[in-house]
Formats: structure tokens, C-alpha cells, sequence
């Protein structure tokens, strides 16, 4: 199942390595209220002005980040959570759409008292949500730097044949989610068996913080019904928008003169039943869509990273440790975007 999520460009969690290691603190639970019995996984390193927010993708986890983490950490405030259902956040309250995320998120930051702006760094579907965030709350966000991020009509590449070909492996993994949420439910999943089960494996080379943070999430049946409940709102089935994207869509996505990188991997996530003009296609689209997500700002600018795959912040971590950089470069040349972090 993990390779097939990965073509659906989820964003498979690099559940199997060690190296480097994520600060031990990302690896413990701290749990913020964001309304009556719900709590959200939420915890900020470093001080300083703009608060850096990282935003994983569909099936990551904070620990995507702990290449770009430290250097960024010594800059500035840097900030992590886990979406509702994932990592040691509690189930999501309604379906995963563009909407809850973001309102879960607005609650987060009150409830932390971070009024903002902020910098958003998302990869992946949580570039999308980073880009719908800015988008709903433009008073909210300082800068933003999109790793390889998800976009309105992601899927319009597809003929009414690539649709025929993708729709079942799509609904199989989909079920696969779903079988793997009965096996945990029942407390079946185990560190031992989670491959056997189809389910997503832990390396056993990881430190014990960064094993159990991983093994909370993947062995209990939240990550998967909200990984499961993510997907089906997020991939379109035909040649109409996604429940997500529409909801994107219907906002107004001009940034103005916002700071932002667009950072696009040189090798873009496929999948295996792909031909190789089919997947020349979809990597000409998902770049392109890149490039356009830049253009909605003045200052936006857009890059192809070379030597990367989908996880640029793993595979170059400069490149994305050097875009925030250069976002919060900006940001803090404009005196009315940088205001003093809340204790």
C-alpha cells in the first residue's frame, strides 16, 4: 500500500530512517485544546519573529522536517503540529476537507495566542492547505514556502483513459486505509506486523521518542480513517473538482505581494502504472501548477530542485532551509508584518 499512496501523491511518511534525528522534544505528546474535549499535538522551538508553522503532507508526520528543523529553529520560532487524527492529535470532528483543516488550525493558533502573521511552510497536501489557509485568513500569514505542494485541479492532466487506469488502484488504496483502521481497531496492529498487515512499517532503526511517536499513529485506527477521510475529499474522480479543491477554488487565491517560494521537485512523485509519456505528462502539469502557485504573488518565486524527489526537505534540505530563509528575509524587512511572539 505505501507505494501506491505515494503515487496518489499523499505523501508517504520516511517512517524507515534515522538519519538525522528529530529533536527529542517533536517526539513527545503536547496536547492544546482547541474546543470542548478535542486536542491538537502542538509544540514551537526557537524564539523570534515571523513564528516559521510547518504543515506536513497527507501521510507525514513532524518528523519530514528534521533535516530543515535545526537550522531554522536557530533563526526563528519554529512551530509543528499534527493535523486532527494524526501523529498524537485527536480524531478529526467532521470529514478532512480544506475547510476543517484550516479551521482547526485557526483554533490552534488562538489557543496558542499567535495572533500572526506567520510564515506557513507546507509540503505536499499541506502546501494546499497552506495555500487555502492564506487564502481564508490573509491577515494571518506573513510569507509562504510550498515544498512540492497539492493545487486546485492537481488531477486535470488526466484523459478519460488515465482516469479508467488510476480510479481502481485509487479506491485500493483507499480500501487499504480502511482494512488497516479494522486491524488497529480491534488492537491488532503491532509494531511486528504492520507490513504483514499492509500497513505502514516503522524502522527499527529509530530513537525510542521517534518510534513511539511514529507507533502511536500508525498502529491506532485514527491515522488511517483520517488518512482514508483526507483522500476522498481531496482526489477528484472525473473532470470535476474534488469536495477540497472546490471549497479552495470559491476563495479568493490572490496574495498580492505576499513573499513565497514554489519549490518543485526535479523528479515529481508517479506511480508504477504510469507510461513514460503519461508520466512526462503529469510531471510537466504538477510543475506547471508549481509555477503558478508563484504567480499569484508579486513576489512569488518558483524553482525546480534539482536531486529532489517529492521529499525535497529529505532529500536537499538546503534547498528548503534556504527558501524559508529567504521568506523570512523579506518579512523582516517589512517592520508591519513582524510582531513580537506571544508568551
Amino acid at each position: 500500500m505505501t507505494s501506491l499512496l505515494l503515487g496518489l501523491l499523499l505523501g508517504v511518511a520516511a517512517l524507515q530512517s534515522s538519519d538525522p534525528s528529530l529533536d527529542g522534544r517533536l517526539a513527545e505528546p503536547h496536547l492544546v485544546e482547541i474546543e470542548d474535549g478535542r486536542r491538537l499535538n502542538f509544540f514551537c522551538i526557537g524564539e523570534g519573529a515571523p513564528v516559521v508553522l510547518f504543515e506536513q503532507g497527507g501521510e507525514g508526520n513532524i518528523a519530514n522536517w528534521k533535516a530543515v528543523q535545526p537550522a531554522i529553529s536557530a533563526l526563528t520560532r519554529t512551530c509543528f503540529y499534527d493535523r486532527a487524527g494524526f501523529g498524537y492529535s485527536d480524531p478529526p470532528a467532521e470529514a478532512v476537507t480544506a475547510l476543517s483543516v484550516t479551521n482547526d488550525l485557526r483554533a490552534l493558533l488562538e489557543a496558542e495566542q499567535i495572533d500572526g502573521p506567520v510564515v506557513m511552510v507546507g509540503h505536499s497536501i499541506g502546501g494546499f492547505y497552506a495555500t487555502v489557509y492564506a487564502s481564508r485568513f490573509p491577515e494571518q500569514i506573513a510569507g509562504l514556502v510550498l515544498v512540492d505542494a497539492g493545487f486546485v485541479g492537481q488531477e486535470r492532466w488526466r484523459s478519460d483513459e488515465d482516469r479508467t487506469v488510476e480510479l481502481p488502484h485509487i479506491e485500493r488504496g483507499e480500501q487499504g486505509l480502511l482494512d488497516c483502521a479494522r486491524v488497529a481497531r480491534a488492537g491488532d496492529l503491532t509494531r511486528q506486523n504492520l507490513r504483514a498487515h499492509g500497513c505502514f512499517p516503522v524502522g527499527e532503526d529509530l530513537p525510542p521518542g521517534e518510534a513511539r511517536y511514529l507507533l502511536h499513529a500508525v498502529t491506532g485506527p485514527a491515522w488511517y480513517e483520517a488518512e482514508y477521510s483526507q483522500s476522498v475529499n481531496f482526489f477528484s474522480r472525473d473532470d470535476r473538482l474534488s469536495v477540497s479543491q472546490q471549497q479552495a477554488a470559491e476563495l479568493d487565491g490572490l496574495w498580492r505581494d505576499l513573499p513565497l517560494v514554489a519549490l518543485s521537485a526535479a523528479d515529481p512523485p508517479s506511480s508504477s502504472w504510469r507510461t513514460a509519456e503519461r508520466r512526462l505528462t503529469f510531471s510537466r502539469h504538477w510543475q506547471d501548477g508549481h509555477r503558478r502557485l508563484a504567480e499569484r504573488s508579486t513576489r512569488g518565486r518558483w524553482t525546480v530542485v534539482k536531486g529532489a524527489g517529492h521529499f525535497i526537505q529529505l532529500d536537499q534540505p538546503r534547498a528548503v532551509v534556504a527558501a524559508i530563509e529567504e521568506v523570512i528575509a523579506q518579512v523582516r524587512a517589512d517592520p508591519e508584518q513582524v510582531r513580537p511572539e506571544l508568551d
